[in-house]
């Protein structure tokens, strides 16, 4: 018969008393808060020497705490002290983490992450391998057990209150930029920073005319904050915030291929806008800290106030790319008024083919409900389809039982530019002849000779919209062409011109010249410039 001799439980806290332990503990506590700042040893030196020693003791301090009685769990233990080292290393957000995680319970840590730290990790193999047999053994004094429960103590107390932060001021190294903030106040400013979301689009020319009062808040995405320091300087595009962010704050959106825009919401200062066109501020050398010598660019001054009942002010250094938001103003009325988005013209999806007209109805909210249907040899109705139309029209001239045809101008998978409808009998049959065109975009189709046409009202200035920010300017509309003469009309005005043989009424539904949009907002087309809806409905009485 074969006998196994059981294995000895592991006992981790027999190893805080072992000479590598209380060595590196005591190499711990000397380098972190004598050594380190004290420039008796080099920075690199100092930092090396607590990662080593500090991977001696950790792993130990965690298979004390968790009761580790296995080797399995031993090695468990190791590992989980290597991974979070490696993590707080090489990532900002880990080690972020990390140090707020230990001054919630604080301690809190002054992290320097630096991948060379990775070099000490062969000291977790000497914790592993050297502490092994030291855990073995069976010692039950109780003088022992008390000296393990200080050792253990001393060794918490140590790994959390690791060094403190550095008390002298940190360097801020210069960097290249076009534009950037400075404090120059006494006191450190909270800045929030805001830039364009992806999907804004400018007319840089446009905007550029007052970008205080046109590029408004709804434009511009989720905000960034940070503290200033007195003398501070800090760049603005996200390009040059590598050493301030470790790469991780981007502000999306910013650039808009051909001027940039930040919302700048400053604690003690008005809200203001910066604005510039790409390229018209160089990139620069900017120190970190004071100001530039001789002729700066593209500076923004902040200059807080010292009467708490005033705000403070802005000042440009250099270039003027700083403009303040100005108070909220009575919004503009008349001709010049952004237009509403009710009166928009709107249909279902266009079933296109020929069709009869089984009905049509015209509901309370001025949409048309267009049934249509086909009939077998027999003449029963086989398919039918409704058709939704929501147009300023009073009437469509149609009477059921008239063949229809139906068409999509500029269709896609994601939309239809257009619908023509049309009736396909003769007058002479005893039937009004109908051709309605509905269409948006920025070129109404010539129909019958009609041609639509809007040119920007230079009258009225840019106004921003009712929602999502976006800046527009009237348009004057001229319509008609041939038979049916010519005429001006503004938007959601309706006119009925007399030709030879039937009538064409034109309807402007919306026309807007576009210079800021969210298209992922906004109602129309997903463009700059010219936002036109426009119906225009042809009847020719029956020939009877």
């Amino acid at each position: 018969m074969t006998y196994r001799t059981p294995t000895t439980p592991l006992r981790p806290e027999r190893a805080l008393l072992h000479p590598l332990w209380l060595a590196s503990l005591a190499v711990l506590v000397l380098n972190d808060h004598l050594l380190k700042g004290a420039s008796l040893l080099p920075a690199e030196l100092t930092g090396k020497l607590s990662d080593v020693a500090g991977l001696v003791v950790a792993p130990v301090l965690l298979a004390a705490l968790l009761r580790v009685r296995s080797l399995r769990g031993w090695v468990a233990a190791h590992v989980a002290v290597g991974v979070v080292f490696c993590a707080i290393q090489l990532s900002a957000a880990a080690a972020a983490g990390w140090s707020a995680a230990m001054g919630a319970i604080g301690f809190p840590w002054h992290i320097t992450r630096d991948a060379s730290d990775l070099l000490a990790l062969p000291a977790l193999a000497l914790s592993l391998v050297g502490l092994l047999a030291a855990m073995r053994r069976r010692v039950v004094q109780p003088a022992r057990r008390s000296a393990e429960v200080v050792a253990a103590g001393a060794g918490l107390l140590c790994c959390a209150a690791t060094s403190p932060p550095p008390s002298e001021e940190p360097f801020r190294p210069d960097f290249e930029a076009d534009v950037y903030v400075h404090n120059g106040g006494s006191e450190p400013l909270v800045v929030r920073l805001r830039g364009l979301t992806d999907s804004i689009d400018l007319d840089c020319s446009a905007v550029a005319e007052d970008p205080g009062r046109l590029i408004t808040e709804p434009l511009f995405g989720q905000s960034r904050s940070f503290v200033l320091e007195p003398d501070q300087s800090f760049p603005l595009r996200p390009s040059e915030w590598e050493w301030s962010w470790d790469g991780e704050g981007d502000i999306e959106g910013e650039f808009t291929g051909g001027c940039y825009a930040y919302l700048l919401d400053v604690d003690g200062l008005p809200p203001a806008v910066a604005f510039w066109n790409a390229g018209s501020v160089p990139t620069h050398l900017v120190p970190g800290e004071g100001y530039e010598e001789g002729s700066p660019r593209g500076g923004i001054d902040l200059l807080p106030s010292t009467d708490p009942d005033h705000l403070g002010r802005f000042e440009a250094l250099g270039d003027d790319v700083v403009h303040l938001v100005p108070a909220a103003a009575p919004p503009a009325a008349g001709a010049c008024a952004p237009q509403s988005d009710a009166g928009r013209l709107e249909w279902s999806t266009v079933p296109v083919g020929s069709w009869e007209l089984v009905e049509l109805d015209r509901g309370a909210d001025g949409c048309f409900a267009v049934d249509l249907g086909t009939r077998d040899v027999e003449g029963n109705l086989q398919a039918s389809e409704r058709w939704y139309l929501c147009a300023p029209l009073s009437e469509l001239g149609l009477v059921p039982g008239q063949r229809v045809s139906l068409s999509a101008l500029g269709s896609n998978d994601d939309d239809e530019s257009g619908v023509t409808l049309q009736s396909d009998d003769d007058p002479a049959d005893g039937l009004p002849r109908v051709e309605l065109t509905a269409y948006r975009g920025e070129v109404f189709p010539s129909t019958r000779g009609v041609n639509v046409a809007a040119v920007p009202e230079f009258d009225c200035g840019y106004v921003v919209g009712e929602r999502c920010g976006t800046v527009t300017r009237s348009t004057a509309v001229t319509a008609g062409g041939g038979e049916f003469g010519v005429a001006e009309l503004l938007p959601g005005e309706a006119r009925t011109l007399p030709g030879d043989a039937g009538s064409m009424t034109i309807v402007v539904a919306h026309s807007e010249d576009r210079a800021a949009l969210d298209p992922e907002c906004a109602e129309g087309p997903d463009t700059l410039g010219l936002d036109l809806e426009v119906v225009t409905l042809y009847i020719e009485p029956d020939a009877g």
